[in-house]
């Protein structure tokens, strides 16, 4: 697919608002279209060693999250890490490196 800019994204929103209506598109006929589609076809079964599997895999999950939930941290606590942007370098220019003229 190619990229589209911002102002062509724009451009083809645009003519999209005024053509759909002149169509006759409703979102409304459009939305339904899409909950039509979205329904499974066959219900996932799992096999009774499955069942057994993913119970135990809940209930220990329940547990852990337990434990978790019974520890208190202090109020002033500092989070592990911080997230910081990573910014372009900046290239210095021959004016601000101070050069004669």
């Amino acid at each position: 697919m190619k990229r589209m800019s911002r102002r062509d994204f724009h451009r083809f929103a645009a003519v999209g608002a005024v053509v759909a209506p002149l169509a006759g598109i409703s979102g409304q006929v459009l939305a339904q279209e899409q909950a039509v589609d979205n329904k499974p076809n066959a219900k996932q079964v799992l096999t009774p060693e499955q069942a057994k599997k993913v119970q135990e895999s809940v209930a220990k999950r329940e547990e852990k999250l337990a434990v978790m939930r019974s520890h208190t941290l202090p109020y002033g606590l500092e989070p592990a890490f911080v997230f910081r942007v990573c910014t372009p370098r900046r290239v210095a220019t021959s004016a601000a490196k101070g050069s004669k003229d």
